[in-house]
């Protein structure tokens, strides 16, 4: 752990991202220099109060030019927090390194960009580089539950033939945003126009597909993705709003492929209103026959994601690699004070 705090840079301010603060704020080992945020609503608020805690001294502001940058030795880190896609987050992360900060995003499609966009991640990693700075996507999922803790389990098994990872989140106790991007309240002929489209959907599950197989140093193939609505088949009233009989409440994905051309991936994840909550990664293995691995009531997402956005962030602030990295290429993150 370092002698002196991480400073940290907040970037983006929506529902994790003061989560994200609150955790620097508990966080003894972490110091937060300056909050970003372009909602003229929050820019001069106090991010103590923000985040229901006391006043902390560090007020809101609009882009990363009116933020403090000290000088410092180590690594200043903007952990970074305001959308999906990697195209349009993109010139945001590269502003931040412009101005000397490493990386940490809750970007998806950043977990492993190197299928999807190779010209882009290519470019990420690159300028990073000539910075000596770090760019990395995480978060719960993807970036743990259906990536990293499956690759950390498999380090006690020889001869792995078949991989296993589901998850079961009930959005009904989560946040409004997060029901309506799974399709609560659409009809079933929009849900599927919209999947159709690729506009509705779990972001990041094939990157966790791909990023297993990439941390076992396996090529894969036949990957597939599907995805479903989930229908309710009784009126019910979620915090986004009421949800009719024979609507949608969320979603059912899938993404699997083979790895080494014969092991089968599968991420299985069900979001859904009243779905129960668990997480399971099941490993099928000649030396240590069948693991099975669950977590009882899940991982609960938003509050693990702000955890772990800020545990990578301590791990990257002494590690000596630069450029675009995968939660694969770093010292497992844990819980250090």
């Amino acid at each position: 752990m370092p002698s002196e705090p991480i400073l940290v840079l907040p970037y983006g301010l929506g529902p994790i991202g003061i989560k994200i603060v609150e955790n620097c704020l508990l966080t003894q080992s972490v110091r937060l220099i300056s909050a970003v945020d372009i909602d003229p609503v929050k820019i001069g608020r106090d991010v103590g109060e923000l985040a229901g805690r006391e006043h902390a001294g560090i007020s809101v502001v609009a882009t990363v030019e009116d933020a403090e940058t000290p000088q410092i030795r180590g690594r200043r880190i903007a952990l970074h927090a305001t959308g999906s896609n990697l195209v349009s987050v993109w010139p945001q992360i590269k502003q931040l390194l412009d101005h000397g900060y490493s990386v940490v995003s809750t970007c998806e499609e950043l977990s492993y960009p190197w299928h999807r966009y190779p010209e882009l991640a290519q470019e990420i990693d690159q300028y990073a580089r000539d910075r000596r700075q770090i760019v990395i996507g995480t978060g719960v999922n993807p970036g743990f539950v259906m990536d990293s803790l499956a690759l950390f389990i498999t380090s006690v098994t020889r001869d792995i033939t078949a991989i296993h990872v589901s998850r079961r989140v009930d959005v009904a106790k989560r946040r409004i945003p997060l029901q309506k991007k799974v399709g609560a309240g659409m009809t079933p002929e929009q849900f599927k126009q919209l999947a159709e489209q690729n506009r509705i959907g779990h972001v990041g599950l094939e990157e966790s597909l791909r990023l297993i197989a990439y941390g076992l140093n396996l090529g894969l193939s036949d990957v597939t993705t599907t995805i479903e609505p989930v229908i309710t088949e009784e009126d019910i009233e979620l915090a986004a709003g009421p949800v009719k009989k024979n609507e949608v409440i969320g979603l059912h994905q899938v993404s699997r492929g083979l790895a080494a051309g014969h092991i089968p991936i599968v991420l299985d994840l069900i979001m859904c209103a009243g779905s129960g909550q668990e997480d399971r990664i099941t490993l099928e293995t000649t030396d240590m026959g069948k693991l099975d691995i669950v977590v009882p009531g899940g991982i609960f997402g938003d509050t693990a994601t702000a955890n772990i956005v800020v545990s990578t962030a301590r791990t990257i602030h002494s590690f000596s690699g630069s450029g675009l990295l995968t939660m694969a290429d770093i010292p497992i993150t844990r819980n250090v004070r």
